[in-house]
């Protein structure tokens, strides 16, 4: 049975409200699928293992784009379909690589301001998205959610 997609509304969100964590295995499969089909980045980095280990890396390794869009759709699934994403600001650390067991990146996010402005109803999360390597992607996002009233 599909899970109940729910909408969180800003009413019942708190400042320093901690959102569940979701977890997402890194394999080739998303890697190589993220960067060519969903981005259209034909760097062989991300795809190409031998071409990627003669440039000094030990796999294939994450583009920026599909970092982002993994964050993004884990905020956009926590909030709903009634939530909009406004503005999202990223910082790449270290790499998401695939491993033989399937790396894994644990993505975690905490609401750090609520507010209201332009007649929106805004939250501003801090999140992050870690791996066994320690943070890969760490950033801001603001979201208008939809009230009660």
């Amino acid at each position: 049975m599909a899970e109940e997609i729910k909408d969180i509304y800003w009413e019942d969100v708190k400042e320093k409200y901690d959102l569940p964590q979701k977890t997402r295995v890194i394999d080739t499969t998303i890697i190589a699928a993220g960067a060519m089909w969903a981005s259209h980045d034909f760097m062989p980095v991300h795809h190409d293992r031998d071409f990627a280990q003669g440039k000094g890396a030990p796999d294939i390794f994450m583009n920026i784009l599909t970092s982002n869009g993994i964050l993004a759709s884990y905020l956009e699934q926590w909030a709903g379909p009634a939530a909009k994403m406004k503005t999202m600001q990223i910082s790449l650390q270290v790499p998401n690589f695939p491993e033989k067991d399937g790396n894994k990146m644990d993505m975690n996010a905490r609401v750090t301001k609520k507010y209201e402005e332009g007649g929106e109803h805004l939250i501003e999360l801090a999140f992050s998205g870690d791996n066994n390597l320690g943070p890969h992607i760490v950033g801001t996002a603001v979201m208008a959610l939809p009230t009660k009233g």
